[in-house]
């Protein structure tokens, strides 16, 4: 058992063991920009929060991503990763069209059905938080139709045991905005659930996601 080599490489089992295990490490976003998935229904792991929403994985110039079908219009998402407990953020590029008068609703949330999202409302002009169908913090944006406009949502601790909610939104060819747009303060810590991406086709055309980065906060 004395033998240096042995030894040496026991002691490099231990280090990679230990860093794997080390609680502080830095946790691992979940990446999605649905390349490697086939294009057709949704695998088993996505779970839709409205029956009738149509999700599905599409190609389109080379390139796959997700869609949600043009009708029926549900306002509907897809739950998405593993649970989520304490703060995260959420970014996607979503690309959506209005036609007339008629506009698409889309946005991300965090920590399931019942956690917040981040919305863009074109038929307002506005740029939301929502819960529960309330809308909690709003201000003024305006998104331009066709495009792919990115979105930033963060749900992070703060001090007291309070939480902080930060949302940003930028179209194409846009630096991603140094401070956030919008800004909410809680008294509640961050909650638990899955991520998860969110539109309702009221123009009756559909509504794609992509570039999908999820990133839990210690």
């Amino acid at each position: 058992m004395n033998n240096p080599v042995i030894i040496s490489l026991l002691l490099a089992g231990l280090t990679v063991l230990s860093s794997a295990q080390d609680p502080a490490a830095a946790p691992t976003p979940l990446k999605l920009d649905f390349e490697a998935l086939t294009p057709g229904p949704l695998p088993d792991d996505f779970v839709l929060t409205e029956a009738e929403a149509r999700f599905s994985i599409v190609a389109e110039g080379g390139n796959k991503m997700l869609e949600m079908a043009a009708t029926p219009i549900v306002d509907g998402g897809v739950l998405l990763g593993t649970s989520i407990k304490g703060g995260a953020t959420i970014s996607a590029r979503i690309k959506a069209t209005g036609k007339r008068r008629s506009y698409p609703r889309f946005g991300v949330g965090l920590h399931g059905v019942g956690g917040f999202r981040c919305l863009v409302v074109p038929a307002r002009k506005e740029l939301q938080i929502v819960r529960n169908d309330e809308v909690v913090a709003q201000v003024p944006w305006v998104w331009p139709s066709g495009t792919w406009t990115t979105m930033e949502f963060s749900v992070l601790a703060a001090a007291g045991g309070g939480s902080t909610l930060e949302a940003r939104a930028w179209t194409e060819g846009q630096a991603r905005p140094e401070a956030p747009q919008l800004s909410h303060s809680l008294t509640t810590p961050p909650g638990t659930g899955k991520a998860s991406l969110w539109a309702a086709p009221y123009a009756e055309l559909p509504v794609a996601f992509d570039d999908v980065v999820v990133t839990p906060k210690t």
